[in-house]
C-alpha cells in the first residue's frame, strides 16, 4: 500500500526527530534508537514507513505502527482532504487506505462519505458510511473521534440482526465455496482478512449471529451442484470478555445448526499485552497463514469446554511439566506426573515385546499422548483471574504498588483494579488478604504464586504516579485528571487508566480530582470576554492574564528562576469572589474560591500549596486579625521560597532513615482578601497588587457580573487545554515580548526596584500572549497595559513606605524616649546596652503599659506582633534576651530593632 507523499513527509519528519536515524538514505532508515530497549536497531521503510521495528528480535522485538505512535497525523481527515466534484469521497478514502491501510480497488461502491452532526454539544465529524443487509447503515467518524462519546454509529431505528456485511466483489458462491468464512465484529477487520487471502465477513457486532446470512448460504449451497459441501465457520470476534463469551455461544449454536464452527482469537487468552484486532494486525504484516494457523489454534483454546481439556492444549503445544493457566476467569495449577506417563509407554513396550511384535513408532506416540492426558493433574488455586497491569513506583517516598485487574466468573460481578504492595505479591499469604479484600479467594502456594509474577511481570510498563495536578516539568506535560496535554498533544487514559505519553507513563496518584474540563477541540467560546470587561473593565483582564499565565509558571521559572504573586483586594461586595470563581471556570473547577490559610493547619498548608502544577493556590482572607485557633498564624513570610519555585514546607518521610519530603512550589499565588497585605519588603516586591472598589459599577456591570456567574462550566472549562496546547507558541510569544517590557519598565523613573521590573513585565508579556487564544482588542490591551505599569508604580510606592501601625509605634516610642530624665538609669525604655551605636531592644509589654498609663492610643498586641516585623525605618532584627542596661533589670527579652546612626 503506497503512502501518501504529504503523511510521508509529516512522519519522516516526526521519525528522525524521535528516533535519530544514523542511516536515513535509500528505501530503509536504519540505526533509530529503540524505545523499549535503548538499542540503535530501530528501523523503518523510508517510502512506505508504516511499521517502526527494532532489529533486536531475541532481546527486544518491539515494533509499533505508526498509526498508534503518532495518532495526530491520522486524526482530522476531512481538514486534511477536501471533497471535490470528482471525488465527494476524498476523506473516507484517504481514513481507509492510510490510516486502515485497506486497498480500495473493488470497494468504492461500498462506503459514502457523510457528516454526523452532535445536537447535545454542537460538533460534528465526517464519517465514512457503510450500507448493511436489511436497510441499516454503519458509519464511522474519522474526524478526531474522541471527543465523541461513541466512535461508530448504526442508523437509528433500523436492525441488523442475523445480517453478515460483506464486500460487494464477494458473492454467495464465493462463500460457498471457501474452505473457512472468518466472522469478525467489525467491517475494517472483515475487510482486513479478505485482503490477507482469507474469506471474511462482518457481524458489526459480537452479540449478532449471523443466522440470516448462514440461511441464505445454505439455501444457496443446497440448489448447487454441490449441495453436501459445507465452508467451516470461525467466529473471530475481537479479544476481551464480550468477544470471547460470544465466541463460544456463536460456535455452540452453529455446530447445533450443523456447521462445522470454531474460533480464532489474536492473542492467547492467558497472554498480557495490547488487544489487537484483525486490522492492527494487518497494519504489522501479522495475517499471514501461519499467523492464521496460530490464531486458530488461540481459538481452539478459547473453545476448550473444561479446564483440563485447556490444560492439555497447552502441554501438547509447549510440553511444560507444571505450568498456571485461567479458565473461565478462574486460575489453575497444571503438573503431569511424568513417571506415569513413562510406566505406561513402558508396559506397551514390554507387551509388544512378549508377542515378539515390533513396536509401532505412531501406536507408541498415541499411548503416550493418552497417559499425558491422564496424568495431567489440574487444581483451581483461585476462584478468580488475575493479571498484573503496571508498577507504580513513586521515587519520592520510596514506594512501589502493582495495579492488578481481577476478573470473576459471575457475569455479575465485574471486574475490579486494586493496588498491590511488593510485599503483598511476594508473600503468598499477605497476597490471600489483599485479594481477599477484592473479593478473591487464594488456595494456592507461593511457589505457584511466583511462577504466576515470573509470567506475568518481566515487560510491565512502570507508571510515574504524580502527587499534583497540573504541569510536571519533568515529563514536560500538563495531567488534568481524565485528559493530558503534551506537546501540543491531547491525551486521555489507556485502558489501564494510565496516560502513555511517548515513552513516559503517568497518572495522578491521587483519587482527587480538582479539574472537570469539557474540551472540545474545534471549538474555543470567548464570547464572555465581553462581560468580563463590562463588569471589570482592565482589571478583570488583569486577573485573567494572571490566571492564563499561571498555566506557564514552571516553564517561566525554568528560563527566569522566578513567578509572581498577584493580590486581589478590597471591600466586601466589589466582585472578587465572582471574578475568582469565573477564573476558576475557565480552568475546569467548579464551585471554588481558595482557602483560607489562618484556618489551615500546616499539614494541611502544605498539601493545598502541593497538589497543583502550573495552577493558582488562591489564599482567602489570610491576614484576619483575630488569634489563630491551632499553634500559630499564617505569616506572609513563609511563601518568600514561593516565589522561585523551592519548597515551603518540608516533612518527614515514613521510613527507617532521616529522610525529608520537600516538593517544589509548582503553582502560581493569588491572594484575595479585604485588607492589602502587609509584609516584608521582600514580600511585597514579589506580590504585583491590584485594588477593587465600588468605582464605576452600575446597572450594566451588575448584570455582566450576573452573566459571568451563570456561565456553564462545560462551555468555558476547554480554555485550559486550548491554552496548553499552545505552549510553545505562547512562550515564544512571551519571550519576546518580556524583553521589551521589562527594559521599558526600568527606563521609568518612577520604577527604582529590579524585582518589580521583572514581575509587572512578566505579567506584561502574558497579556501579549494571550491574544493568541483571546480576542482581546487593540484598546482593550492598552488599557490593561496602563493599569499593569501603574500597579508596579504604585507597589514601588508601598515597598517604600512604612506599615501606619509601625510608624504609630515608633512614634510613641520616640515620645517616651524623648521625655526620658538623663540620670534615670533605670526606667529606659531602650534595653539594649549599645543604644549609641543604633541599637534598640524594646519590650512590647512595657511599652503597651506606659501608653496606657498616658492614656495614648496603641494598635492591639497582636497587631503589633504582625506589623513590626515588617519595620523599615528600623530594621527589625531578631526578638530575643539581652542583658538590660537598666539597674537591677538584668536579662530581659526584647524585641531588637537597629536604625542607622547619623554622623
Amino acid at each position: 500500500m503506497e503512502m501518501r507523499d504529504d503523511i510521508r513527509n509529516e512522519l519522516l519528519s516526526k521519525m528522525k526527530a524521535e528516533f535519530g536515524w544514523k542511516t536515513d538514505r535509500g528505501n530503509w532508515l536504519r540505526g533509530g534508537k529503540c524505545p523499549e530497549c535503548s538499542g540503535r536497531e530501530v528501523y523503518a521503510r523510508a517510502d512506505n514507513p508504516w511499521v517502526i521495528k527494532c532489529g533486536r528480535l531475541n532481546k527486544c522485538g518491539w515494533e509499533q505502527s505508526v498509526r498508534d505512535r503518532y495518532p495526530e497525523i491520522f486524526d482530522s481527515w476531512s481538514k486534511r482532504y477536501k471533497p471535490t466534484p470528482q471525488n465527494p469521497n476524498a476523506a473516507a478514502d484517504a481514513y481507509l487506505s492510510q490510516a486502515r491501510r485497506l486497498d480500495l480497488r473493488g470497494m468504492r461502491e461500498a462506503y459514502s462519505q457523510e457528516y454526523y452532526n452532535d445536537p447535545d454539544r454542537g460538533i460534528g465529524s465526517a464519517t465514512v458510511r457503510f450500507p448493511l443487509p436489511g436497510g441499516s447503515w454503519w458509519e464511522r467518524l474519522i474526524d478526531q473521534p474522541g471527543r465523541f462519546d461513541r466512535k461508530a454509529r448504526f442508523a437509528p431505528g433500523k436492525s441488523y440482526k442475523g445480517q453478515a456485511w460483506s464486500r460487494p466483489d464477494i458473492g454467495m458462491e464465493d462463500f460457498a465455496a471457501a474452505k473457512d468464512i472468518w466472522f469478525a465484529e467489525g467491517i475494517f477487520n472483515a475487510w482486513a482478512l479478505e485482503q490477507a487471502g482469507q474469506r471474511a465477513a462482518s457481524t458489526m457486532s459480537c452479540y449478532n449471529y449471523p443466522e440470516e446470512f448462514l440461511k441464505a448460504l445454505r439455501l444457496h449451497i443446497a440448489g448447487s451442484d454441490q449441495p453436501t459441501r459445507r465452508p467451516r465457520l470461525i467466529f473471530a470476534y475481537d479479544a476481551g470478555a464480550a468477544g470471547t463469551k460470544h465466541s463460544r455461544e456463536h460456535v455452540e449454536k452453529a455446530r447445533n445448526d450443523g456447521w462445522d464452527a470454531s474460533a480464532a482469537q489474536p492473542l492467547e487468552e492467558d497472554d498480557n499485552g495490547r488487544d489487537l484486532d484483525w486490522n492492527d494486525l494487518l497494519a504489522l504484516d501479522r495475517l499471514t497463514d501461519t499467523h492464521r494457523a496460530d490464531y486458530l489454534w488461540n481459538g481452539e483454546v478459547l473453545l476448550a469446554p473444561s479446564a483440563q481439556d485447556k490444560a492439555y492444549l497447552l502441554w501438547s503445544r509447549y510440553r511444560w511439566n507444571s505450568f498456571t493457566f485461567t479458565f473461565r476467569s478462574r486460575t489453575y495449577w497444571a503438573s503431569i506426573d511424568a513417571a506415569a506417563v513413562e510406566e505406561r509407554v513402558t508396559e506397551y513396550r514390554q507387551a509388544r515385546a512378549r508377542k515378539l511384535e515390533d513396536i509401532e513408532p505412531g501406536e507408541e506416540q498415541d499411548i503416550r499422548l493418552e497417559a499425558s492426558r491422564k496424568a495431567l493433574m489440574v487444581e483451581e488455586i483461585a476462584n478468580c483471574a488475575f493479571r498484573v497491569l503496571y508498577r507504580q513506583r513513586d521515587e519520592a517516598t520510596d514506594e512501589t504498588v502493582y495495579f492488578l485487574n481481577i476478573d470473576f466468573p459471575s457475569e455479575k460481578r465485574p471486574a475490579v483494579k486494586g493496588g498491590f504492595s511488593a510485599a503483598q505479591l511476594r508473600k503468598a499469604s499477605n497476597f490471600e488478604d489483599r485479594l481477599f479484600a477484592f473479593g478473591g479467594v487464594w488456595t494456592g502456594n507461593a511457589h505457584q504464586l511466583t511462577r504466576i509474577l515470573q509470567k506475568q511481570t518481566p515487560d510491565l510498563p512502570d507508571v510515574r504516579p504524580l502527587g499534583f495536578t497540573g504541569y510536571c516539568r519533568d515529563a514536560k506535560a500538563y495531567v488534568f485528571g481524565d485528559i493530558a496535554v503534551s506537546e501540543g498533544r491531547v491525551y486521555y487514559p489507556n485502558d489501564d487508566d494510565f496516560f502513555q505519553i511517548g515513552k513516559q507513563a503517568l497518572k495522578l496518584g491521587t483519587a482527587e480530582r480538582l479539574l472537570d474540563i469539557d474540551y472540545d477541540a474545534d471549538r474555543l467560546d470567548t464570547s464572555w470576554l465581553s462581560d468580563l470587561w463590562t463588569a471589570y473593565g482592565p482589571k478583570g483582564l488583569v486577573c485573567l492574564t494572571f490566571y492564563f499565565g499561571a498555566l506557564f509558571a514552571e516553564q517561566v521559572r525554568i528560563e527566569q528562576k522566578s513567578f509572581p504573586f498577584l493580590e486581589m483586594h478590597g471591600l466586601p461586595g466589589t466582585g472578587k469572589t465572582t471574578l475568582v470563581e469565573f477564573m476558576w471556570k475557565l480552568l475546569g473547577r467548579e464551585n471554588y474560591e481558595g482557602f483560607d490559610p489562618a484556618k489551615a493547619t500546616p499539614a494541611a498548608m502544605a498539601r493545598n500549596l502541593g497538589k497543583v502544577g502550573n495552577l493558582p493556590v488562591v489564599l482567602i482572607e489570610g491576614d484576619r486579625r483575630e488569634e489563630a485557633s491551632h499553634a500559630r498564624k499564617f505569616e506572609w513570610e513563609e511563601l518568600k521560597t514561593a516565589y522561585n519555585g523551592r519548597t515551603v514546607r518540608a516533612r518527614g518521610v515514613k521510613n527507617s532513615g532521616m529522610e525529608t519530603f520537600e516538593p517544589p512550589f509548582r503553582g502560581a499565588i493569588v491572594i484575595e482578601q479585604n485588607e492589602p497585605v502587609n509584609a516584608s519588603r521582600a514580600i511585597l516586591e514579589r506580590i504585583m497588587s491590584i485594588g477593587f472598589d465600588m468605582t464605576g459599577w452600575s446597572e450594566a456591570t451588575k448584570v455582566a457580573a450576573q452573566t459571568l456567574e451563570q456561565w456553564p462550566i462545560e462551555k468555558v472549562s476547554g480554555f485550559i487545554i486550548h491554552a496548553a496546547r499552545r505552549e510553545a507558541d505562547i512562550m515564544a510569544r512571551f519571550r519576546q515580548a518580556f524583553a521589551q517590557y521589562e527594559g521599558e519598565l526600568l527606563a521609568d523613573r518612577a520604577i527604582q526596584t529590579n524585582r518589580l521590573a521583572k514581575t509587572h513585565g512578566q505579567l506584561l508579556a502574558f497579556l501579549d500572549a494571550l491574544r493568541a487564544i483571546v480576542p482581546v482588542t487593540d484598546d482593550m490591551q492598552a488599557q490593561t497595559a496602563a493599569m499593569i505599569v501603574q500597579m508596579a508604580k504604585d507597589r514601588q510606592i508601598a515597598v517604600n513606605s512604612e506599615d501606619p501601625i509601625v510608624s504609630l509605634f515608633w512614634e510613641r516610642f520616640d515620645y517616651f524616649e524623648e521625655n526620658e530624665k538623663a540620670t534615670d538609669t533605670s526606667g529606659r525604655l531602650n534595653h539594649h546596652r549599645k543604644a549609641a551605636e543604633g541599637m534598640i531592644a524594646v519590650r512590647l509589654n512595657e511599652m503597651e503599659a506606659r501608653c496606657a498609663e498616658r492614656r495614648l492610643e496603641l494598635p492591639s498586641h497582636t497587631e503589633l506582633i504582625r506589623a513590626l516585623k515588617t519595620s523599615r525605618g528600623r530594621r527589625f532584627i531578631e526578638i530575643t534576651t539581652v542583658n538590660s542596661r537598666n539597674e537591677g533589670a538584668g536579662a530581659v527579652r526584647c524585641w531588637v530593632f537597629h536604625r542607622p546612626v547619623r554622623g
